[in-house]
């Protein structure tokens, strides 16, 4: 099966979400395909080796970044890791990011641009997200983090044509969706992008 046609990712999804359940059903976790997921996502609790190996990597290579891996176990199928733009200092009022999603599903990756800025008391925070292309301060990372998640980790990057992909008949059990408004990124990652 070639993992990386649209058709063959929504059969996976297919096999680890039960169709037509909500979430919070009690047959959701139940079913075959609940029981599966939920076996797949413990199995990666303590994160694989070379996961563990990526993100050490990740602080040697971008060693004027701060790196986190903002992995949330027993949570959804994926790995996850932010890499802060060169600069960033901790308690910053701006936080700019480039954030890894990795399915634990298949192997492949997702990777967006994340904007944070804290315009001080009782001013709204400014807070974007962003798939490609990414704004040009952000695709040096872009470029990085890609070459190094292929050649070490042998993941694929999906399209923002396939992530988009709707999966009309399942929801992920995570993020309260309704059905038909999942898409193939909330199945394949987690519906949560900050």
């Amino acid at each position: 099966m070639d993992l990386l046609r649209t058709d063959a990712l929504l059969e996976l999804i297919h096999r680890y979400y039960p169709a037509a359940l909500d979430s919070a059903d009690p047959q959701y976790a139940e079913s075959e395909e609940g029981q599966r997921l939920t076996q797949l996502v413990n199995a990666h609790v303590g994160g694989t080796q070379p996961w563990k190996d990526f993100i050490q990597r990740l602080h040697r290579d971008f060693s004027d970044c701060s790196v986190w891996d903002a992995t949330v176990p027993y949570h959804d199928p994926c790995y996850i890791c932010r890499v802060s733009l060169p600069g960033f200092v901790v308690g910053s009022p701006r936080y700019d990011s480039v954030v890894c999603l990795l399915s634990q599903l298949a192997p492949v990756y997702a990777l967006y641009a994340s904007h944070v800025e804290d315009k001080g008391p009782g001013s709204k925070r400014d807070h974007w997200l962003g798939f490609p292309p990414f704004p040009s301060e952000f695709q040096d990372h872009e470029r990085r983090l890609a070459e190094l998640i292929e050649s070490t980790l042998g993941a694929t990057r999906l399209s923002n044509d396939v992530l988009f992909t709707p999966v009309p008949d399942r929801v992920p059990r995570t993020g309260h969706f309704q059905l038909g408004e999942a898409k193939l990124i909330d199945c394949l990652f987690t519906p949560y992008r900050t």
